[in-house]
């Protein structure tokens, strides 16, 4: 017997009780035929409903003509009248028409299309930490032989996500949304090991808070590698980032899709990279090693549409500071990156020392 037709028997209730049984053990056990039943199912109840909406206009086409014949004009009714005529007919339709709006939204709900347009929000793409998640860590470093003291001897944060250097002086950028109300602030990355950063800037309107890291020693012999992108990208043009949705960087890459993000906000991109929780705060570069932006967030309908703060605005958060001698720490480089002409691995290789898993403790 083919797929459909069993499928169909079941659904109707013409299978025999043992056959009954081996389909109902094989939907648990048989990934791929459980799933196509479902579809099947769906397309079944669809078509159903389909033809309740169909009966409904039949009878209420029916009344129009028995009351009012083939005049679409609005005619005046007595109202007495025709609910005598036709309540009963009307309290039936409407009973029909509610149990295929329920039907409808149970199946589309069902499928997570509702969810998803209900849904279409942006999402902050900070990495949530527990115990649990560390404690494993811990077994699985114990297992392997792992020695990276530094990550197995303190608590784990609460928060974490990625942020990227501003220049070769300690300070750093990253997501306001990761940060607000935090207690304590650390950085670490393959090459720094854990050190405390302070918040000395924010603008939370934009999303963006900096920070200044306490101990460079590791990093301060590194050349900067970064230069920022003063004007607009291209839509097409080929980006990529580093970020940490996991301890370890990962790389990311796609293209600008459009020049606005969520809701048309014009200080963002919208990009085509699957971002991640824990992307929140990394660099958006070009393929010259440009800054272009900072990850913000990402789609939560629509997996691999992520949004950035454009660099310009980061550029224009410095220059509105109060603070003269911290506006002039914070002077962001503009001149052509020394990244430009690399290869991608030997430019990630530059990057990377710059790039910083961000850890946020709060109480």
């Amino acid at each position: 017997m083919r797929a459909m037709e069993q499928f169909d028997e079941y659904i109707f209730g013409t299978l025999g009780s043992e056959q009954k049984q081996a389909f109902e053990e094989r939907l648990k056990t048989d990934v791929e035929f459980a799933a196509a039943f479902n579809k099947h199912k769906a397309l079944i109840e669809a078509i159903n409903h389909n033809e309740q909406r169909i009966h409904l206009k039949q009878i209420l086409s029916t009344i129009h003509k028995q009351e009012f014949g083939n005049d679409p004009k609005v005619i005046n009714i007595k109202e007495e009248t025709f609910i005598k005529r036709y309540g009963k007919t009307f309290a039936v339709a409407a009973s029909v028409a509610v149990l295929a709006v329920i039907g409808t939204v149970t199946l589309l709900s069902t499928g997570g299309y509702l969810l998803k347009q209900q849904s279409n929000a942006i999402t902050d793409l900070k990495r949530d930490v527990t115990e649990l998640k560390y404690s494993q860590g811990a077994i699985i470093e114990g297992i392997t032989g792992a020695t990276n003291k530094r990550i197995k001897n303190y608590a784990p944060a609460n928060i974490e996500g990625t942020g990227f250097a501003l220049n070769n002086k300690g300070y750093f950028i990253t997501s306001f949304h990761m940060v607000k109300n935090a207690d304590s602030v650390f950085v670490t990355n393959a090459i720094l090991d854990r050190a405390s950063a302070k918040l000395v800037a924010s603008e939370p309107s934009l999303d963006i808070a900096i920070y200044k890291i306490e101990r460079i020693d590791a990093i301060k012999t590194f050349v900067f590698p970064f230069s920022f992108k003063e004007n607009s990208s291209e839509i097409g043009d080929k980006i990529f980032t580093l970020g940490y949705p996991r301890r370890d960087a990962v790389y990311g890459e796609g293209a600008l899709s459009s020049m606005t993000g969520f809701n048309n906000d014009t200080t963002m991109y919208q990009i085509s990279i699957p971002v991640n929780p824990g992307n929140s705060g990394g660099p958006l570069m070009d393929e010259q090693g440009n800054i272009i932006g900072v990850i913000r967030g990402k789609q939560s309908s629509a997996e691999g549409t992520g949004f950035a703060i454009k660099s310009n605005f980061i550029k224009q958060t410095i220059d509105r500071l109060e603070n003269d001698s911290l506006r002039k720490e914070l002077t962001l480089s503009t001149k052509k990156s020394n990244l430009r002409g690399l290869k991608r691995s030997e430019q990630i290789k530059k990057i990377q020392p710059f790039v910083f898993n961000v850890m946020v403790y709060k109480r």
